[in-house]
């Protein structure tokens, strides 16, 4: 599968990382930090940094790519339907707390819920944000955790759990 990588943070870095562990053919990441875009060249892997992903050069850029499927880890944009209606697959999203947080900020409120268990989810990019159907979603215990960080902490290994799970789905299509 041809993939394009749309990432940041650490999060991001454990996605792309087991992409490349899975050796899947990475054509090209789109990096909105230096944590992902380091990764990226170390790997010798294409980077494409844009002003925005949903501007025209930016659409026709990744329409060229012939991408099966891009995946998005800690994006910084909403991608628009030009963008969504590219890859073959399909767009996809790493996001925690899925079941029960989309949007912003889910661990905030996670934990301001004084909730006992996180969990990273992916689902299919639409229009509307995190309301796309959700293809896999893995849960942890949290109890204890006081920050975000430490939630962070418990979460970055299913992140990478979570996006083998959605690609196995994927795949069996």
């Amino acid at each position: 599968m041809n993939i394009i990588f749309y990432g940041a943070r650490q999060a991001g870095v454990f996605c792309l990382l087991t992409l490349l562990a899975l050796r899947e053919n990475v054509v090209c990441v789109i990096p909105n930090d230096n944590f992902v875009k380091t990764i990226a060249k170390k790997f010798n892997l294409e980077i494409f940094e844009p002003n925005s992903i949903n501007d025209k050069n930016s659409i026709k850029y990744i329409k060229n790519l012939n991408p099966d499927v891009l995946i998005c880890c800690h994006g910084r944009e909403i991608l628009n339907e030009n963008i969504l209606n590219i890859p073959r697959f399909g767009c996809i999203n790493l996001h925690p707390c899925l079941y029960k947080y989309k949007g912003a900020n889910p661990i905030r409120r996670l934990l301001r819920d004084e909730e006992t268990r996180a969990s990273v989810g992916v689902h299919y990019m639409i229009k509307e944000v995190d309301k796309g159907e959700t293809i896999t979603e893995n849960f942890v215990n949290i109890k204890g955790c006081k920050t975000e960080e430490e939630v962070y902490n418990k979460l970055y290994l299913y992140y990478s759990i979570t996006l083998i799970d959605a690609l196995k789905k994927i795949k069996s299509k």
